[in-house]
């Protein structure tokens, strides 16, 4: 069935968040299961002992990483890992969601097109991303991102892309480093209409940390990576519209 494989990641203990997205789920037709999502305040998880600390705190955002946001990409790695264990793409979303009328029809063209492209991004993208159209017929349109950068609130995934994301260190939030394809080589896609039609207004509890400031001492080094990522991310994006 097209919605085998959907996957919604959420803390266990998130009750009333849990019954409020199996509600809307069970409106629209769409099967899921509950992914336990990883608390980082619980502890630093074992996947995070190769958390690239240096580059972090000099080259991107020139501090350490919350327990939130390192628990986030606990979450999403793990479930990259189960994508390439099972051989099948699957879906990912958060548990905050409101979903399009037409959800298991999205799905079914997403699971269609997600091995020829990859990743595809299922929620609006970003006010001014810029992008490119790669595909449209008289229902649907996928467009090629520039970057991913701005949540993983729901995509689906390959085996194949999801095999090019776990080879790489951590050192960015988890949306950011998909979103950085010079790294990894795995562009983002867009498929419209969006399989969410809303992101609900409640504070993400995997991520719920206070604000780190970053010290003035490491601003300059992040600013001279901030340059190179930007001018790599055009060189990638420009190099696969010659494609």
């Amino acid at each position: 069935m097209a919605t085998d494989n959907v996957y919604v990641i959420s803390l266990k203990r998130s009750q009333e968040r849990r019954e409020l997205v199996s509600q809307e789920f069970a409106s629209k037709g769409v099967d899921f299961t509950f992914f336990d999502a990883i608390d980082g305040h619980q502890g630093v998880p074992l996947l995070a002992e190769d958390y690239d600390y240096l580059k972090r705190r000099w080259l991107t955002s020139g501090k350490m990483p919350s327990k939130g946001e390192i628990g986030c990409y606990a979450s999403h790695y793990s479930l990259w890992i189960k994508c390439i264990e099972l051989n099948q793409s699957i879906i990912v979303c958060e548990d905050d969601i409101k979903i399009h009328d037409d959800a298991i029809e999205i799905l079914e063209f997403a699971k269609k097109k997600v091995d020829e492209f990859g990743f595809l991004r299922l929620e609006a993208m970003d006010d001014g991303a810029e992008h490119s159209c790669v595909f449209n017929d008289d229902h649907h349109k996928i467009n090629l991102m520039k970057d991913n950068f701005g949540g993983l609130r729901a995509y689906a995934i390959s085996p194949k892309a999801a095999a090019k994301l776990v080879k790489h260190r951590w050192s960015l939030p988890v949306d950011c480093f998909v979103g950085a394809n010079y790294i990894h080589g795995q562009y983002s896609y867009h498929l419209t209409p969006h399989f969410i039609r809303d992101h609900g207004q409640h504070v993400s509890t995997i991520q719920l940390d206070d604000v780190l400031k970053t010290p003035w001492y490491r601003k300059i080094s992040r600013e001279i990576y901030s340059g190179y990522k930007k001018y790599m991310l055009l060189k990638m994006f420009e190099k696969k519209q010659k494609m």
